[in-house]
């Protein structure tokens, strides 16, 4: 079958027609490259009565842009599709990836003058992440300031509300777990957890629905160095788990890695991995708008990455690249490695489950 609007051709499941004769529906990678075709699918599933099942045989991500910095300390951050769009790192990609789509902000100021843009951007963002897990595929959202956690997270949240739990692992070198009534900035891109928790400002904390995104006991933060008292004492209180950067200096970013997933996976459907580049040693990753001493050695994480159990991984975000502070290139780089790391693992270990069932 093609679509009639862009000619691509959907697939069936590589094991034949038993799937397709059990369940009349075709799922189409159509989607990817036609919106027309996609919400087609959407009303035609919902109008069924018989279930609809997807193979994803797909190896590719898909990449969603966010060009979003009003709520950051430094502009700029809204720079970073635009330089990921043209990177010829990412061109040499050794992981297969399409570009879905690109949001962009609506200005409308900046520390808490922003709160009205950002919770646009994050319904827009949302409403995209939610389609694409709905359609089994890989999204890796490209930030833009950390704000944007609040829209990515609540679509992948909504997506799963059904099905159960949604767990987050946050390598930061901050909490990012203010509300606008803690914040001494009021920068927004310092409040995205405490939304996804459900505490702060009502049209962020609303994004797709009114109820939490996230449970405590299913958010670990992995390299935190920066942070106020009053975020920290909320996040205390909540008994989230915190690996701080002298955790993981002690313990091995392997280890502390590997512990997160555990964590984040029990009980869960799946989990995420929203990654700020300040995470990182300034050696390694020295583009962002809010620097600190220290970090996770990036070439470990790396390593970590590659052999982590990440079968349960869903979504993968990456942000505050703050490109003209980028002049050799290294946190560009860093971005496309990541993306190698962890979708390099992920799927080759779905290769492997492919083919063992099938030789069952």
């Amino acid at each position: 079958i093609e679509c009639d609007k862009c000619n691509f051709h959907t697939y069936l499941h590589p094991f034949k027609e038993t799937l397709y004769t059990s369940f009349p529906v075709r799922w189409s990678n159509c989607a990817v490259y036609c919106t027309y075709l996609s919400d087609k699918m959407f009303r035609q599933r919902s109008s069924l009565l018989f279930t609809a099942i997807r193979y994803s045989s797909s190896k590719y991500v898909l990449l969603i842009g966010c060009e979003n910095g009003a709520a950051g300390r430094k502009l700029g951050c809204e720079e970073a599709v635009r330089v990921m769009r043209q990177s010829h790192f990412l061109e040499k990609c050794k992981i297969a990836h399409k570009w879905a789509a690109t949001i962009q902000e609506t200005q409308s100021g900046r520390q808490q003058a922003a709160i009205p843009g950002v919770s646009k951007l994050a319904r827009q963002l949302a409403s995209t992440v939610h389609r694409w897990i709905m359609l089994n595929e890989h999204p890796v959202v490209i930030g833009g300031d950390h704000s944007c956690a609040i829209g990515t997270w609540s679509g992948l949240a909504a997506a799963l509300r059904d099905k159960g739990n949604i767990g987050l692992i946050w390598l930061d070198a901050h909490l990012d777990a203010h509300t606008p009534d803690t914040s001494e900035t009021g920068n927004v891109h310092g409040m995205p957890v405490a939304h996804l928790l459900g505490y702060g400002d009502k049209t962020l904390v609303t994004v797709f629905d009114d109820r939490p995104k996230l449970s405590p006991k299913n958010l670990v933060y992995i390299g935190s160095r920066s942070y106020e008292a009053a975020e920290k004492n909320f996040i205390d209180k909540l008994g989230v788990k915190i690996f701080s950067q002298s955790d993981v200096d002690k313990l091995g970013i392997e280890k502390v890695l590997n512990t997160a997933i555990e964590i984040v996976s029990k009980d869960t459907v799946g989990f995420g991995m929203s990654i700020d580049m300040d995470g990182f040693r300034e050696e390694d990753a020295p583009a962002v708008g809010t620097p600190e001493a220290g970090g996770v050695i990036a070439d470990d994480f790396l390593k970590a990455v590659e052999k982590a159990n990440l079968d349960k991984l869903l979504v993968t975000e990456l942000v505050e690249f703050l490109p003209r502070f980028d002049k050799r290139r290294r946190t560009e780089q860093l971005i496309v490695r990541i993306i190698e790391a962890i979708y390099g693992n992920k799927f080759s270990r779905k290769n492997e489950e492919v083919h063992q069932r099938h030789r069952k």
